[in-house]
């Protein structure tokens, strides 16, 4: 109630507010026109030094501190409204995430690993589950082949996320965010400086909770809440000048409950993989009637079972309305992190720096979920009936384990015209899979369980040589070993043991040249390869020979996947008619060969998941994006994306059968934004009004790449949102800030992703995009 009341004050203080906002805009637009509006400097590291996004010859998207806060942006799901060319796709549930760069991502169950590799302060680190949004400096999306710079190889790009570091003084800030869905946000952060200069020490935490918006029609529970609670600490010591020490430690831990797919499209009795359909119908009896009595399986249903059958279930679901299901599954979620980063960096003269990043983590992801999507018990985690208390539930369970080194010598030579980058990385990691399934109709319980080990080596060169005082020429080469292991594990349905082992090494690099016009306009051109390593699938039988043609029908070892890319683009950050813009456009085209796709199967009764190296793939697409300051109180921006992606070589063998891969599955053909940010200082010292709106449209996308042949029913329509929020800064002359938040104000039904279960469970499912949310939001800073 309380709540209630707060937001009503806030709304009527803002709208009173508005008026006499509104009778200053003209006013206030005459005097921007000479008070001389200006587009802040953006500052990336990309090239694992600090430059200006301007000089940077490689297509990279930025967001500081603060436009994390103006966009809202509090999940990885968040960024694609605010990333041009950066999808987040979900797969079997809301915390199943992964990253989408020109193409290029790693599908569930596949055992490979990210084609865009997220970092934390310059480590890799897993993705196993939505991690914690709070107190970043700064989020980066960098676009194409990475392996000459960044720790591991990627194919399609890496994502930096930066922690913000203490500052030299006493200070810091705290928020509390509560929205609809009893969603509430609290983040707080503080810098204690010990001794000035050098013993820096910054504080950081956040707690979440509440956000459920999906409804399950078999027992009325409302699913896709959070509890999240995240500490850090980061301490900067500087014993002498030269040596700076950054140590990062934080842990966090994550319940609730998964927002769950939904049963999207299910596969006609009569027609291939639509046996589920058959036998979970009204037509089949009295197999049905003795399910739905509680004769065939005694104790089930404990909740509400559609009696229309399987193959009607997603169009009664969307009869009840928007965020339904109907699942008789249980959705834990729990998941816990811990990370350690340590940057020691030694200025040894003006011009030669060493510098080592040692990292390590831990993560624990522990997800249940309906694998039928469906009310129907005939494939689940576990039994309807099975005690369900505490560590016994029996639910999807991943844990990894990393640890990595990077020691790095960067310098200038040559009168400072060459910046050069020298290196070595090194990386341990262990990650541990149980993956339980309970057959309904044979009632027998089977699990994928197995421990995958990977040990990578690399040796790392990049210099930036200055050819004249506008042309630069950058030369990149690594050599990268990783060593993969892999052994079935005690309950494994294959059977303890079975040790599998493979090595596998290569090159990437990188040339560039980039040429200055003038001093707002810069012109590059690139050419990079890059290689992701191969490997084995848990999710299949552990056999020597890789699933291609020349071996069918194989088993669960998969090759590496290779790229080349070609891409050239213009930079603009200046003026035009003395109105600062920023723009860029990027162009590039990629040739994939063997790239890693998985495909559901059925192996001796039991449903598995395949890792196929799909023959040869094209990419190509072109990336735009521009920032106004049209006026001093007005800034104008938004961005476009197109991707033509399709397989050019599409036929792979399959267990006895050829399999045609396509359309492309995870990309939006387009996908753009338009933004506009309004800011206005209020009389009589009552602090300033910013008024932010964006508009983001995302065409039609199949979550399949199977989509066309065997997996009909993936593909997602295309979606609009709107998004506004208004920020009442330094209240009355205080630290105080209010805002009010809406999302999705629109209220629109969408997608983010799914699972392409036909051929197992004769189902293909979605997962939901947010609904609209709306609330209140108050941060102090001290």
């Amino acid at each position: 109630m309380r709540t209630g009341v707060s937001l009503g004050l806030a709304v009527g203080s803002l709208a009173g507010l508005l008026g006499s906002t509104a009778a200053m805009a003209q006013e206030t637009a005459a005097a921007a026109v000479d008070s001389g509006a200006e587009l802040e400097q953006v500052v990336v590291t990309a090239r694992r030094r600090q430059e200006a996004l301007a000089d940077v010859p490689v297509a990279v998207s930025v967001l500081s501190a603060a436009a994390l806060e103006t966009r809202g942006i509090k999940t990885e799901a968040d960024l694609q409204l605010a990333m041009p060319g950066v999808v987040v796709r979900s797969s079997n549930n809301s915390n199943q995430l992964n990253y989408v760069i020109r193409g290029e991502s790693v599908d569930a169950y596949s055992g490979s690993p990210p084609g865009v590799q997220p970092y934390i302060n310059e480590v890799p680190f897993p993705v196993m589950s939505s991690t914690p949004f709070y107190d970043l400096q700064s989020v980066q999306a960098v676009k194409g082949p990475q392996g000459t710079l960044f720790g591991r190889n990627s194919t399609g790009g890496a994502v930096l996320f930066q922690t913000a570091t203490p500052g030299n003084e006493f200070g810091g800030y705290a928020s509390l965010q509560y929205g609809n869905f009893d969603r509430m946000i609290s983040e707080a952060a503080l810098d204690l400086p010990f001794i000035s200069d050098k013993l820096l020490v910054r504080f950081a935490g956040t707690v979440t909770s509440g956000g459920a918006f999906v409804r399950n029609l078999y027992d009325n529970q409302k699913l896709g809440d959070k509890d999240e609670r995240s500490g850090r600490i980061t301490i900067d010591a500087r014993p002498f000048d030269g040596l700076s020490n950054v140590t990062t430690v934080q842990i966090g831990e994550t319940s609730g409950t998964n927002a769950p797919n939904t049963a999207y499209y299910t596969i006609p009795c009569g027609e291939p993989s639509g046996f589920n359909s058959c036998t979970y119908s009204p037509a089949n009896q009295p197999f049905f009637n003795n399910l739905l009595n509680g004769t065939l399986i005694p104790g089930y249903p404990n909740g509400y079972v559609y009696a229309g059958g399987f193959q009607s279930l997603p169009e009664f679901q969307r009869s009840q309305g928007k965020y339904v299901i109907n699942q008789n599954g249980d959705f834990t979620h729990e998941a816990n992190s811990d990370m350690v980063i340590n940057k020691t960096t030694l200025e040894v003269s003006p011009t030669i720096s060493i510098k080592n990043i040692f990292g390590y983590s831990y993560s624990k992801n522990a997800i249940s979920y309906d694998t039928d999507y469906s009310p129907y018990p005939f494939i689940q985690q576990y039994a309807p009936n099975a005690p369900r208390t505490g560590g016994d539930l029996p639910i999807e369970t991943s844990t990894t384990k990393t640890y990595s080194d990077e020691l790095q010598l960067q310098g200038t030579a040559f009168d400072e015209r060459l910046e050069y980058l020298v290196g070595v990385f090194y990386l341990d990691s262990k990650e541990t899979y149980f993956s339980p399934l309970w057959l309904g109709a044979a009632n027998v319980a089977v699990a994928y369980n197995a421990t995958t080990g990977n040990e990578t080596y690399a040796g790392f060169a990049q210099g930036t040589y200055k050819l004249t005082d506008r042309m630069n020429f950058t030369l990149g080469g690594r050599y990268t070993s990783e060593k993969i292991t892999m052994r079935q594990d005690a309950r494994s349905l294959f059977g303890a043991g079975n040790p599998q082992e493979v090595t596998q090494e290569d090159p990437s690099w990188t040339v560039s040249l980039d040429y200055r016009i003038n001093p707002d306009v810069l012109v590059y051109a690139t050419t990079r390869g890059s290689w992701r390593r191969g490997g084995f699938n848990p999710f299949n039988p552990p056999t020597a020979t890789p699933l291609t043609a020349a071996n069918d029908p194989g088993g669960n070892y998969f090759e590496p996947e290779e790229v080349r890319d070609l891409e050239g683009g213009i930079k603009f950050d200046g003026g035009i008619a003395d109105v600062p813009v920023r723009a860029n456009l990027a162009v590039y085209k990629s040739w994939v060969k063997d790239i890693q796709k998985t495909a559901y199967v059925v192996i001796g009764g039991t449903a598995s998941s395949a890792t196929i190296n799909v023959p040869k793939t094209e990419i190509w697409g072109v990336e735009t994006d521009v920032d106004v300051h049209a006026l001093d109180w007005l800034r104008l921006g938004g961005s476009v994306t197109y991707t033509n992606a399709e397989f050019t070589e599409a036929d792979s063998r399959l267990f006895g059968s050829t399999v045609t891969y396509g359309p492309f599955g995870d990309v939006p053909e387009f996908s753009g934004s338009i933004y506009a940010d309004a800011t206005w200082r209020l009389p009589n010292d009552r602090g300033s009004l910013s008024y932010h709106v964006d508009v983001y449209n995302q065409s039609s996308f199949y979550f399949s790449n199977l989509g066309g042949t065997i997996q009909p029913g993936t593909k997602l329509p295309s979606y609009t949102l709107l998004n506004m929020r208004i920020d009442w800064a330094e209240m009355f002359g205080s630290r105080i800030k209010v805002s009010l938040f809406g999302k999705n104000l629109t209220e629109k039904l969408y997608y983010t992703g799914g699972s392409a279960g036909a051929q197992n469970f004769s189902v293909e499912s979605a997962t939901f995009g947010m609904p609209r949310t709306y609330g209140i939001a108050i941060r102090t800073e001290f």
